[in-house]
């Protein structure tokens, strides 16, 4: 009976830490999710470089032309403004065509948060972009929380208490 009870132990042992592992090994934000694209500067900005210093990073797809977009800026803008620093971080990733109307539009909405341009389908095929808006949700440690959440599913999260403010820190990458 103990030889039973101890390989039932053992199993059940196994078994949790290999799904602790493949836990590990796709929810931290790694090359799956991350990306680089082009600021309005000109630099590189990769994804993983804003981890660890908000509790959340939310990633908004959109484009100058789409309506929906636009409006959820707006409140996208309320909602960062509301929240005390250190809570969100927001990355702005357009998937215009048009870089020009790209700029106009930054010009437009003042978004006070990092904006990135695709140009090349780097950051939305990604996440599987079919439609936009399309909001993207990590946590502090880059751990994925939603895809094509709504504006109010990610108030709501992001409203939540955080217990884990346990600082991340990012491997290196290029």
């Amino acid at each position: 009976m103990r030889k039973y009870l101890f390989l039932l132990i053992a199993f059940l042992l196994t078994a949790v830490g290999s799904m602790q592992a493949q836990r590990e090994t796709t929810s931290i934000l790694d090359d799956k999710y991350d990306f680089k694209a082009t600021t309005p500067e000109g630099n590189v900005l990769y994804l993983h470089e804003l981890v660890g210093k908000t509790d959340y990073v939310l990633v908004d797809f959109w484009a100058s032309w789409c309506g929906p977009c636009r409006r959820a800026i707006r409140e996208l803008k309320e909602l960062y403004a509301s929240l005390p620093a250190g809570r969100l971080e927001i990355l702005s990733c357009s998937v215009d065509q048009d870089e020009t109307k790209w700029r106009k539009a930054l010009e437009e909405d003042r978004m006070p948060w990092p904006q990135v341009f695709e140009g090349n389908n780097w950051c939305s095929g990604k996440y599987n972009v079919e439609y936009i808006p399309h909001l993207v949700l990590f946590d502090r440690n880059g751990n994925l929380i939603g895809s094509r959440m709504s504006l109010d599913e990610v108030k709501a999260k992001v409203a939540q208490s955080n217990t884990n403010k346990k600082k991340f820190t990012f491997p290196d990458k290029p």
